[in-house]
């Protein structure tokens, strides 16, 4: 039996008068809800999609991607890891840093907050976005600091004001007894990245920032490291552990990596619930089939007397079903892409969100051609069992009883 006959007897099936006006609803019903689920997928995941993109590249663009130090918790900047550094790969660049905790007082407000002591000579992303370039005016023993504008607006301060520094974690005999380390600081300028570090991290020198930490001279907490994927940090790692150093690693997770397991954990959750969407209108392609066999009984034990095997039986039935999921999954991809590219205008026709705010949007093709895949053979598995139940039909007995 020629496969085109098969195909033929199939689309009658689905076009022809024969089915009922039930069976044709559930038939046109499943495939709205396949179109609608794929759809929505689309669209949220490309609109997650973007809202990642945004933090990666506005918060790890700007915070130590990883930082090399020792058990001590500081290190001389002559004592470079070398031999670490030559066996870590995709390192883009290693600067010496000052980092810590801290606590920021002015005369109005306190706020926590980051310190980096950096070397004004060396390369800082920062510094790219200060309001007044004075990063070269950031010397040793002025005791300037450069805050991020948020802060800045939180503390109530401005550039040439006074704020206190406060390092919780390193103590200093006084006559009163144990004290924070702290010294007064002079803004020198004010960065604007419209980010999230702009409400908390703070710029001074490298030697202000040491001693305030109380290190030795010349004295660094590690190296900090630019890596070219921040997010494969295992491969690092692993390369680390073999390697048997006294080198401490740290990297971004531990102030970040919350926020980027909670966001990776909604996209997951919110896939899961859309795809719900798609196993639903799964059913209902098992009920369409369903019906359809029952209502072509003596049709399928006809076929069968004419000399089609179980394989063609089922595959006929299949294609019912594969056809019925394949017009859902070419308009929901279709509209679901469109829908992510006009998103921003429709909202803001509808008037939603203020002129001011759009949604970022990022469109994976590599992960709609997976969801294309995966909604396929969802589709393809809902076949099988009514398509199989359709081809034990034996045909004498229905055409006896029938």
């Amino acid at each position: 039996m020629h496969r085109s006959t098969i195909l033929f007897i199939a689309l009658r099936y689905i076009s022809g008068k024969s089915i009922d006006q039930f069976g044709r609803c559930i038939y046109w019903f499943s495939s709205f809800a396949i179109m609608i689920g794929m759809m929505a997928m689309i669209t949220v995941l490309s609109v997650m999609n973007g809202f990642e993109r945004e933090l990666k590249q506005n918060l790890l663009n700007f915070i130590p991607h990883a930082l090399l130090t020792t058990p001590k918790g500081y290190v001389h900047v002559r004592d470079k890891p070398n031999l670490v550094l030559d066996q870590l790969h995709n390192i883009t660049r290693e600067e010496p840093l000052v980092i810590s905790d801290v606590i920021l007082q002015s005369s109005n407000k306190m706020s926590f907050g980051v310190m980096l002591g950096i070397n004004p000579n060396c390369f800082e992303p920062l510094c790219d976005y200060l309001v007044n370039k004075h990063e070269n005016q950031l010397v040793l023993g002025k005791y300037y600091i450069i805050l991020g504008s948020a802060l800045a607006k939180k503390l109530e301060v401005h550039i040439n004001d006074q704020i206190r520094l406060i390092i919780p974690s390193v103590m200093q005999i006084t006559p009163i007894g144990y004290i924070p380390s702290q010294r007064l600081f002079t803004v020198l300028d004010i960065f604007i990245t419209n980010s999230e570090v702009d409400s908390y991290q703070v710029l001074v020198h490298q030697s202000d920032a040491a001693a305030l930490m109380h290190y030795p001279l010349q004295c660094v907490t590690g190296w900090r490291l630019w890596l070219h994927e921040p997010f494969l940090l295992s491969n690092y790692t692993q390369q680390l552990r073999l390697l048997h150093t006294d080198w401490i690693w740290k990297d971004w997770r531990e102030y970040k990596g919350s926020l980027f397991q909670a966001m990776k954990i909604e996209k997951n959750i919110m896939s899961l619930l859309l795809g719900l969407i798609i196993i639903a209108a799964g059913f209902n392609i098992v009920s369409f089939l369903v019906l359809l066999i029952l209502e072509k009984q003596i049709e399928i034990a006809i076929l069968k007397t004419y000399g089609f095997t179980r394989r063609q039986v089922i595959l006929l039935f299949m294609i019912q079903g594969v056809t019925n999921g394949f017009f859902g999954i070419i308009l929901g991809t279709i509209l679901g892409v469109l829908l992510s590219h006009k998103l921003n205008k429709i909202l803001l026709f509808l008037k939603i969100f203020p002129d001011t705010i759009s949604l970022p949007i990022e469109i994976k093709y590599s992960q709609i051609l997976s969801i294309i895949f995966m909604t396929f053979i969802m589709i393809l598995l809902a076949t099988l069992y009514p398509s199989w139940r359709a081809a034990s039909f034996h045909p004498a007995k229905i055409l006896r009883y029938g």
